[in-house]
């Protein structure tokens, strides 16, 4: 077992850095750079022959222009062979080198035989024999370099040597009729071409050492870019993973994100998250990508029997290079048996304790870098946090249900005794128990009144309660909203005439069915419409609609021109027991259920509620729901807390 040293890093696996052995390429391929320059070579040439005769100078026109016009032969033939061999040319760079090397060689020949022309070695036209060395240096290797200059030097010695010796006697240079004898003195032309091989042999030199300095300058560059794009590539993914994470609210689908989406973005066939047991003594896998659920399900890990383990739980971050071999890993066996043979494992640590490990495991021996180190444990902190918020989800909803389940009971109790406590008050009421005075009657009536106000809120809370309990599935059914419509007129038509009320109930033919849990949108409509039609003024008016929305979608629209509710108090409307100031002086009898039970069936149907109102000039409540698709079955949705 060992923790990542530099060394190990360098071993390690991780994202291949990518090494630049060569300069940018001009204009593409090596080779093509001089077929593209080639070009200029016969019109300069030309020109230069052109402003000599015009100087004075007594030039051999006609062979000159000959080698121009080769030069342009040979330069179409090296184009067509590098466009007709592209792909093989790129498949091996031998072949390559051997081409360019071939091309320098025919430029070289013209070269010399202008050389030749203009005056011997000694012309001045040898300068540019430095052209092919300099960029040999900066495309290719330094012996290349050296290669191209003892080609030029060796073939102006040899160009000397021919003309010294008189087997190939020079051409010449005049000037306005006079001859330039630029080799009757052979020493002097020796020397001087002496100095310009050493100067040939030099730049070779000096050109391939600043261009090995700027490549290894540039492979440094190529690193660290390398590196940034890495980083940027894991910090993506971890955010990636975040996001992931963050979309779950209970545990245990979170540890299977978790592990699911670390062996992702780290690229490695498993990953495990393991917690820590209440004693402190155990580990247990709780989720696992990639290992067999057998081994999830079954294996304990003893911290006093793994000191790997143990040091983690300690806080260290550590990369067990090679999965075999020793007893710091326990596990090693099944884990071997699977193809393991490296891990990195990182303390899951919230707040200074360690809650549990977090680790990726890979096939290959010595695969993870001193970045996957870091990244990993900064993975860990950030799951570390996700199991906290899930747990803390997880106790909250506990809680709710605990809520749900108490007022599920006291509601069912208070239910019981009152409804006994209403049948002996009609009993009394009714005389059956012997007459009564009317003083007595008005208080008997107001008990009713009271007792019925209680029982109607006791059924709300017992509606709200039911839609809140996730233990009990409430059954689906379709709804056609043509019957509902219908019923929700019926209901309130004689009310409403009562208060003198205008009252409206309007159906878009061709309304699709809505899935609902049984009565929920029922009541729904019941609670909209009694609101509308108890707190609008007599000769105000209510009308209900119901219409298509977006796609997919119906619209209930609930409008009254009644009392309207205060800019201020909108925003707790849907709590519970809450009523709105105006509301309670119009009718102080109320339980303030209603609207958060509108507000819980619309949430339960996973649709949308707004409310428009202004105090004195009426409310208008939209619902949209989402309809029932053509094909698809009824299936029960969850309830929303």
């Amino acid at each position: 077992m060992q923790a990542l040293t530099p060394a190990s890093a360098r071993r390690g696996g991780g994202a291949a850095l990518p090494e630049l052995r060569s300069l940018p390429q001009l204009w593409g391929r090596r080779g093509l750079w001089q077929v593209h320059l080639r070009w200029a070579v016969a019109p300069l040439v030309c020109a230069g022959v052109l402003v000599g005769e015009a100087l004075g100078f007594a030039l051999p026109a006609t062979p000159i222009l000959l080698i121009a016009l080769a030069s342009l032969a040979y330069n179409g033939v090296l184009a067509w062979i590098f466009g007709r061999f592209a792909d093989r040319l790129d498949a091996d760079p031998r072949l390559e080198r051997r081409l360019v090397i071939l091309e320098v060689v025919a430029d070289y020949a013209a070269m010399l035989l202008l050389v030749h022309l203009t005056g011997g070695a000694s012309s001045p036209l040898a300068l540019f024999l430095l052209f092919h060395v300099i960029l040999g240096a900066i495309q290719f290797t330094p012996g290349t370099a050296y290669l191209f200059a003892a080609l030029a030097a060796g073939g102006l010695w040899s160009l000397l040597a021919l003309h010294v010796t008189g087997w190939w006697p020079s051409q010449g240079l005049a000037f306005r009729g006079q001859a330039l004898h630029l080799l009757d003195r052979p020493v002097h032309a020796a020397v001087y071409l002496g100095f310009f091989t050493a100067v040939l042999f030099l730049t070779a030199t000096l050109v391939s050492r600043i261009v090995l300095q700027l490549r290894r300058r540039m492979d440094d560059l190529g690193h660290v870019t390398a590196e940034l794009v890495d980083l940027n590539g894991r910090l993506n993914s971890l955010y990636a993973m975040v996001c992931a994470i963050g979309a779950e609210r209970h545990l245990a689908p979170t540890l299977e994100t978790v592990a699911r989406e670390l062996a992702r973005v780290t690229g490695v066939p498993a990953a495990a998250v393991k917690l820590l047991s209440d004693d402190g003594k155990t580990l247990h896998y709780v989720a696992a990508h990639g290992l067999p659920e057998e081994l999830v399900r079954t294996a304990v890990i003893e911290l006093d029997q793994s000191p790997l383990n143990r040091r983690i739980i300690e806080g260290e971050t550590l990369v067990h290079g090679r999965v075999g071999g020793d007893d710091t890993l326990q596990l090693q066996d099944e884990l071997g048996a699977l193809g393991i043979r490296s891990a990195v494992l990182a303390p899951l640590e919230v707040s200074g304790r360690v809650i549990g490990t977090l680790g990726v495991y890979a096939h290959t021996a010595d695969r993870f870098s001193d970045r996957d180190s870091e990244f990993l444990k900064l993975a860990a902190e950030l799951v570390a946090l996700a199991i906290e918020d899930a747990r803390a989800n997880e106790a909250i909803e506990r809680l709710g249900e605990e809520r749900v389940q108490f007022m599920l009971k006291v509601a069912h109790n208070l239910r019981a005794p009152l409804s006994a406590g209403l049948s002996l008050l009609e009993l009394i009421k009714g005389g059956h128990l012997g007459p009564i005075l009317p003083v007595q009657a008005e208080h008997l009536q107001r008990i009713d009144e009271r007792l019925r106000a209680l029982d109607r809120a006791i059924g709300q809370l017992l509606t709200i309660a039911r839609t809140r309990d996730f233990s009990r599935e409430i059954p689906d059914v379709v709804v056609d909203l043509d019957e509902l419509a219908q019923q929700t007129d019926r209901t309130f038509r004689t009310e409403a005439e009562l208060k003198k009320l205008r009252f409206e109930v309007t159906v878009e033919p061709g309304l699709p069915a809505v899935e609902s849990g049984v009565d929920l949108l029922k009541e729904l409509m019941e609670n909209l419409v009694s609101n509308a039609v108890r707190y609008t003024r007599e000769g105000g008016e209510v009308r209900v609609r119901f219409e298509r929305g977006g796609p997919d979608e119906v619209r209930i629209v609930v409008r009254d021109t009644g009392i309207g509710i205060p800019v201020e108090e909108q925003g707790r409307l849907f709590q519970e027991f809450f009523r709105a100031s105006n509301a309670k002086k119009h009718s102080p009898a109320g339980t303030g259920l209603g609207l958060a039970l509108v507000k819980q069936t619309v949430e339960r149907h996973h649709g949308r509620i707004r409310l428009e109102s202004a105090e004195g000039r009426g409310t208008t409540v939209t619902i949209d729901l989402p309809v029932r698709r053509v094909g698809q079955p009824a299936v029960a949705q969850p309830a929303l807390v």
